[in-house]
């Protein structure tokens, strides 16, 4: 059996992750006993954190150089407007510096302002310079990671008594900076650029570009469509790229309308040139072209086909234009419609659309064939395209289309949504394999959550990549629900639904049913299930209900608790606020002929072990209406139960003081037998209630305890487990109590624990680890580097038989004011002859080169976007007798991929017979072992890798 640290799969990722993600990573090990039982035994887990990153462009210019950017023309006294952009191609946001420097004749004054998006000046000024040759912005600017920007526009006014006809006039050098405090964080720390300011006496021309509807009719004198700056592409191949009146967006066509705005602000009357290259994302719409001095009547799209001084042409992809005649301080517009293609990918990379023209008087030969030089841009405009998100989960051998949901959420009942198992053994794990299907257009990860439906109380699901013995994880922006990676848009992941049976099941036939629910996390209005069936047992000593007498219904449909639980519905919803507990009775019902005591858990999912929301706390109290004051004494076991009797206890929930309103979350509680009847039946049942919450505040406070695991060791025998508590709030916890619990019986059998903090940080206990002995008062900072690593050492008393087990309960309690909560998580442990550990350590591998920079451990590790980590992995005999088939079982994390230089031996095996274990990686699973391999007492083997982090 397996638990641990949950991660998630891995796939192509096109960029750098962003700053402060978390790459963490448990690997397993699957071997066969001295009894011939399959096992599955985990590692500790390893996190390494991505560091930020920088990187940036100004207009598409990285470092110093000469590059003009916008030639404008302007008459003595007159203002010219020249836009820029910059990009933040790093993977984290920052902040830049902005200076103007001009050069040549001397210029009235130099302002920079925000861009509205259209190439004009919004708001106050960020910088103002009067008969100076400067103007930097004192307030840097700030632009998100991965290809944020920040548009500005600078205001360049040349003096009424400014005379001359050499060009340019002025020389405007613009220089992009990162900010002092980041600086180190970039290979190149400066952009620069140019700006011409031309000083003209006869016409000057600036335009502005945007998304928007004129003030003029439509091709046709009808209605334009809507000039939406956003939206998702069109669905359909078929959509018309024809003007016809009346031409709207619909749910499979989508359009949208530039304008582009043209002005003579020079002296005399002039001949003004455009062109316009169309992105791929965006048709143009034949037809649809419209001048301000011919409002209503479409332009031709054919070269000199237009009269009243036009001349304009669509060919290929291209506009170009030729307006003879345009009167000084004329405003004229020329607007077109579009078509949001199919291929146009989300974001604005397809979708993003520059005109260029030429700020002076165009030459007397100029057409819309040939236009001459056109070296001014407008300002950028984008279209976002907004991602199609869509998710379809199904049987190993469905595809997209047959596992479909007709009703989402809620499996269809066809082979291709329904993965059966026909017969399975009380106490066994049973896999199912499912398929995740990304429909959409773009990359997307999908949440997956398990319905235990009407599986037997008892029953724990974990979910596993597609080997089967890997967990996944809960990758990117953490949500605490774990995840399939990203998976590319028309791709597909493979997941392993594994259910962990209980012992105590009666033979005969069944109707199990458990739904696996996958959720978009680009859009979470997109699930899709699929259900997992077993229709046999090949074998309910206990009851948990809310009342004495429970509802009637069975545990395993609607709300009801009588009977094998949990309910997919509440029972019971209490409602409280943020730092109140709210108690809830909890009635234990004895089946058995013996008199039995019971241990008492409580979750926020079916998985038991499992962990309860960040910062909620469970106590249980003896005796129904039990006092739920902190001073009214908590147990975790209850007093001996008569057979056929039952006995009443409370169990207090309490959410924390800054928990936001959240309506209706499901707590799980369970109680499982301390004792195992004669035949070896741990009897267990869960039951499913709810807490609301009205209190609304922001959560500041919370911590997580990462790293449940199982682990095996001989009787006697010690065996050590890792764990990590991580601050995961903003502000400071503790101090705090390490606890760890066993079930009384286990606890009077002998069973025993120590407690360490892992020093060096390298998942074993040493010389230079301290053992706990008391509160803890150092507090816990926030940030993943701050974590404290525990060590769990267990020890197993003598004389107990090969398949006893016991579960431990690591808990951290913080205490007020600095609280943040009591997470726990449990460590399960099996007495076998033949013990496997496997110990994960990590090291930097920043060239890539397959060779550890340092050192491996398993301290948090900070890495940068290109760098390599190498992880050695060691599952190792611990026992007395030798196991066979020992594979060591690691998986690619998500935000990496494989390196292409890997360590020299990846697979090994010591005191080993049989064949040589074989290192193969498939797609994201990495595995070293062999079918045939016996390692006996003391041996190991061992796997070397090393994966790229994505930049």
């Amino acid at each position: 059996m397996t638990f641990g640290v949950l991660w998630g799969a891995s796939t192509a990722w096109a960029a750098a992750p962003p700053a402060k993600t978390n790459i963490g990573n448990t690997a397993s090990a699957t071997f066969t006993d001295a009894a011939g039982r399959s096992n599955v035994v985990t590692s500790n887990p390893v996190v390494t954190v991505v560091q930020q990153v920088g990187a940036f462009a100004l207009d598409g210019v990285t470092g110093a150089s000469n590059t003009v950017i916008n030639t404008k023309s302007v008459t003595a006294g007159g203002t010219v407007y020249s836009p820029h952009v910059l990009t933040n191609t790093g993977n984290g946001q920052d902040s830049f510096n902005i200076a103007v420097e001009a050069s040549g004749g001397s210029l009235a004054r130099i302002e920079v302002f925000p861009d509205d998006g259209s190439g004009n000046p919004m708001g106050a000024a960020l910088c103002t310079s009067s008969g100076s040759t400067s103007c930097s912005v004192s307030t840097p600017v700030t632009a998100a990671g991965s290809n944020g920007v920040f548009k500005f526009v600078i205001a360049y006014t040349v003096p009424g008594s400014a005379s001359g006809i050499a060009n340019p006039f002025a020389t405007s050098t613009v220089t992009a900076t990162p900010i002092t405090a980041s600086a180190s964080m970039y290979t190149t720390a400066t952009a620069t650029v140019r700006d011409l300011v031309n000083l003209t006496t006869g016409p000057a021309f600036t335009v502005t570009k945007r998304i928007g509807v004129p003030s003029v009719a439509a091709a046709g004198g009808g209605a334009w469509p809507a000039a939406a700056s956003n939206g998702k592409a069109s669905k359909s191949s078929t959509c018309a790229t024809t003007w016809s009146v009346g031409l709207v967006s619909n749910s499979t066509c989508q359009y949208t309308v530039y304008t582009l705005t043209l002005a003579n602000t020079g002296v005399g009357t002039g001949r003004f040139a455009l062109g316009d290259t169309l992105p791929s994302g965006l048709t143009y719409v034949t037809g649809s072209a419209v001048w301000s001095n011919a409002p209503g009547i479409a332009l031709t799209d054919a070269a000199a086909g237009d009269s009243a001084g036009i001349d304009y042409r669509y060919s290929a992809g291209k506009i170009t234009a030729v307006i003879e005649g345009v009167p000084s301080n004329a405003t004229q517009t020329l607007s077109f419609v579009v078509l949001v293609n199919g291929t146009a990918t989300a974001g604005t990379a397809t979708t993003t659309n520059v005109a260029y023209y030429n700020p002076a008087e165009a030459a007397p030969t100029a057409t819309s064939i040939s236009p001459g030089s056109l070296p001014t841009p407008t300002g950028t405009t984008p279209y976002t395209v907004y991602g199609s998100y869509g998710v379809v989960l199904g049987a190993a051998s469905s595809t997209s289309g047959s596992a479909v949901d007709a009703v989402a959420g809620t499996p269809n009942a066809t082979t291709a949504d329904n993965t059966t198992v026909a017969s399975a053994t009380a106490g066994t794990i049973v896999k199912f394999e499912q398929r995740i299907f990304n429909i959409g257009d773009t990359v997307d990860t999908v949440n997956l959550t398990v319905n235990a439906g009407s599986f037997p109380s008892g029953t724990t699901f974990f979910l596993f990549g597609a080997d089967g013995a890997t967990p996944l994880q809960d990758t990117g922006a953490q949500d605490g629900v774990l995840d399939t990676g990203p998976i590319q848009a028309g791709s597909q992941a493979t997941v392993v639904v594994a259910a962990f049976l209980p012992v105590g099941l009666t033979a005969g036939s069944v109707n199990y049913a458990a739904v696996l629910t996958g959720t978009s996390k680009g859009d979470p209005s997109k699930i899709d299930g699929t259900r997992d069936l077993i229709t046999s047992i090949s074998r309910g000593l206990v009851d948990v209900t809310n009342s004495a007498s429970g509802n009637g219904i069975s545990g395993t449909s609607a709300n009801g608790d009588s009977g094998p639980g949990p309910s997919p519905s509440p029972t019971t919803t209490n409602t409280t606020v943020g730092g109140s507990a709210t108690a809830f009775n909890l009635y234990i019902s004895n089946n058995d002929s013996t008199p039995r005591t019971y241990s008492l858990a409580a979750s926020s999912s079916t998985v038991f072990p499992g962990n309860l929301p960040y910062n909620w706390a469970v106590k249980f109290v003896a005796g129904a209406d039990g006092s739920c004051l902190p001073a009214t004494p908590a147990i975790t076991t209850t007093s001996a139960v008569p057979s056929n009797g039952q006995i009443a206890v409370t169990a207090c929930v309490t959410p924390p003081a800054g928990q936001a309103p959240v309506n209706a979350v499901k707590i799980y509680f369970r109680a499982t037998a301390t004792a195992a009847t004669p035949d070896g039946i741990f009897a267990s049942d869960t039951k499913t209630d709810a807490v609301t919450v009205t209190a609304s505040a922001a959560e500041r406070y919370s911590a997580t305890l990462t790293g449940s695991n199982s682990g095996e060791l001989t009787s006697p025998g010690t065996v050590v487990y890792s764990h990590i508590l991580s601050n995961i709030g903003t502000e400071t916890c503790g101090p705090y109590n390490l606890q760890v619990s066993f079930p009384s019986a286990d606890a009077d059998a002998g069973w025993t624990y120590a407690i360490y903090l892992d020093t060096d940080k390298n998942g074993q206990i040493g010389s230079a680890d301290q053992l706990v002995t008391g509160q803890i008062t150092t507090p816990l900072l926030a940030g993943a580097s701050n974590a404290q690593y525990i060590l769990i050492r267990i020890g197993a008393p003598a004389g107990l038989s090969a398949g006893a087990t016991t579960t431990a309960t690591v808990r951290a309690v913080f205490a007020a004011p600095n609280s943040c909560g009591s997470p726990f998580v449990t460590d399960l442990t099996t007495i076998h002859k033949g013990t496997v550990r496997v110990y994960k350590a990590q090291a930097v591998d920043a060239m890539c080169d397959g060779v550890a920079d340092g050192a491996f451990g398993t301290a948090v590790l900070n890495i940068r976007p290109g760098n390599c980590i190498y992880y050695h992995v060691t599952a190792m005999n611990e026992g007395v007798a030798a196991v066979v088939n020992l594979t060591v079982k690691d998986r690619v994390p998500a935000y990496t991929t494989l390196s292409t230089t890997q360590p020299t031996i990846q697979c090994s095996a010591d005191n080993a017979r049989g064949s040589a274990p074989t290192y193969a990686a498939a797609g994201a699973e990495i595995t070293c072992g062999n079918s045939a391999n016996v390692i006996n007492p003391g041996g190991s083997v061992t796997l070397d890798y090393s994966v790229r982090v994505d930049q």
